[in-house]
């Protein structure tokens, strides 16, 4: 190691590009290159004559928060971090943020998580928006071999008793012969298969659709990007 050589994270503060807490946040977003090479690694040093770069546009810490959605293909096991890798990493994702595997630890979680569902998955590292996915709105089809008529239907769920708490936004509609849609707000875990059985559902699959103002979209199933800037739930 040169004793001219510093580490990358004091020499962009030095040259004023950032803070140095913003400096291992974008070392870790993959937005510095030294002599036009991406680094990602904390704790890399560079000589004074290097050139450093931060990838445009340049991102606040409070756009460093990373959030995925994951579209969970019907076979795909827990734990769904485990499914998040360059391989699947959607062509379509927008967010030019470049993939780290510390973007995985660790991941909170909303949307097709139960066994047997499939869809949509939303993930985050943000605190502030893992509690507004924890009472989000999300809506579900469910496939069955024969649908229930829509009085059927009305007489079940005003029958219906769950243990616990009531239900939030508990809406249930028939869409075809063979096909419901469930929206719920505030999901708790195991609620989805509580409620099928209440209404005497069998289903043959469990679709998550949407979460809060998000939809599945066009991503392919076994795929995943970065949430946009500008996306909400």
């Amino acid at each position: 190691m040169s004793e001219q050589e510093l580490r990358l994270s004091k020499r962009m503060v030095e040259l004023g590009l950032c803070s140095r807490r913003e400096a291992d946040a974008f070392i870790e977003q993959g937005r510095v290159r030294v002599d036009g090479q991406l680094v990602q690694q904390l704790g890399s040093r560079v000589r004074p004559e290097q050139r450093i770069e931060l990838d445009k546009p340049r991102m606040t810490l409070g756009e460093l928060s990373i959030s995925l959605l994951l579209h969970r293909a019907a076979a795909e096991p827990l734990p769904l971090a485990a499914l998040i890798t360059p391989d699947n990493h959607s062509l379509r994702d927008g967010s030019e943020v470049v993939f780290n595997p510390r973007h995985l630890k660790p991941l909170q979680q909303a949307g097709a998580l139960e066994p047997g569902c499939h869809g949509l998955v939303a993930l985050t590292l943000d605190k502030k928006l893992a509690r507004k996915l924890a009472d989000a709105e999300q809506e579900y089809l469910i496939q069955l071999e024969a649908a229930p008529s829509a009085e059927d239907l009305k007489q079940a769920l005003q029958q219906l008793k769950l243990p616990g708490k009531a239900p939030r936004g508990l809406k249930v509609s028939r869409q075809s012969d063979r096909q419901l849609r469930l929206v719920l707000t505030a999901v708790q875990a195991g609620q989805l298969a509580a409620i099928c059985q209440g209404l005497g559902l069998q289903p043959l699959a469990l679709r998550c659709i949407r979460i809060g103002k998000l939809g599945i979209g066009e991503l392919p199933a076994g795929q995943w990007r970065y949430l946009l800037p500008m996306e909400s739930f």
